[in-house]
């Protein structure tokens, strides 16, 4: 992992403390942070290309000292092929409707993020603590980045998922999406995926950015079943060129 002291004009970069790691227990995390003052499309690209990701203002990527766990993952759009239970997924909610549009903040959208996490608290322990106005603009909203996506799912008129997406002039990056509760038969994480490289194979855009995978974790190692994808291979400065590799199809 490249030590990056560089520092944009645009951006205020700094360390985290070190915490325990959110995807594997008994693991510590660090991770770097920039905060973006303003971000072009064309900025934003490279430091997806090099590992970061995004919520509201907030830039990251992980740098733990003893582990490398959290490896990026991007999937290539145009060639993106979707497997036979990927399909099932697509076609279980061909009813649904997607709307695409620049990001909102109701109480629609509080009380489906609310209740999506204390499912998530009962279900797999995640920690809850309720959001409320504030928090989700700071999360999803706020720097008004010509690039922010919403994309609502609604059955029926109603507000069943929604994922945060941007969308700059050549990529895509899947910052999070959350689901009622009561549609989690439904597979919405994977229709999601699938909804998204079809909005971006229609927009020509090349890469869909799915964030971190991690093997080992049950919420963060479906990522590497959508093909073809790759890995970046470090975190690597600004001035560094990104390298990222093609690893072998998993098994169906």
């Amino acid at each position: 992992m490249s030590d990056d002291n560089s520092q944009h004009p645009h951006e205020l970069e700094f360390m985290g403390s070190e915490s325990s790691c959110s995807y594997l227990d008994g693991r510590s995390s660090l991770m770097r942070y920039r905060i973006a003052m303003s971000l072009t499309g064309q900025r934003y690209e490279s430091l997806l290309e090099r590992g970061w990701r995004r919520f509201g203002r907030t830039m990251f990527r992980p740098e733990c000292l003893a582990c490398n766990e959290c490896q990026s993952l991007r999937v290539d759009i145009r060639a993106f092929k979707p497997s036979r239970s990927q399909r099932k997924a697509r076609n279980r909610n061909s009813e649904i409707e997607l709307i695409v549009q620049r990001p909102t903040m109701t109480d629609e959208h509080i009380e489906l993020y609310n209740a999506y996490h204390l499912d998530m608290h009962e279900r797999r322990n995640w920690p809850f603590r309720e959001m409320d106005f504030p928090q989700y603009h700071e999360a999803f909203v706020d720097g008004e980045f010509s690039f922010a996506r919403e994309f609502q799912y609604r059955h029926n008129g109603r507000l069943v998922a929604l994922g945060i997406v941007d969308m700059t002039g050549n990529v895509m990056s899947s910052i999070y999406f959350f689901h009622a509760p009561d549609y989690r038969d439904q597979a919405l994480g994977t229709m999601s995926v699938l909804r998204e490289a079809e909005t971006g194979l229609q927009t020509n855009h090349k890469w869909l950015y799915m964030g971190y995978y991690v093997r080992d974790c049950g919420s963060m190692n479906y990522k590497n079943r959508f093909e073809p994808h790759q890995i970046l291979s470090e975190y690597v400065a600004d001035t560094e060129p990104a390298v990222w590799d093609a690893p072998g199809s998993p098994a169906e």
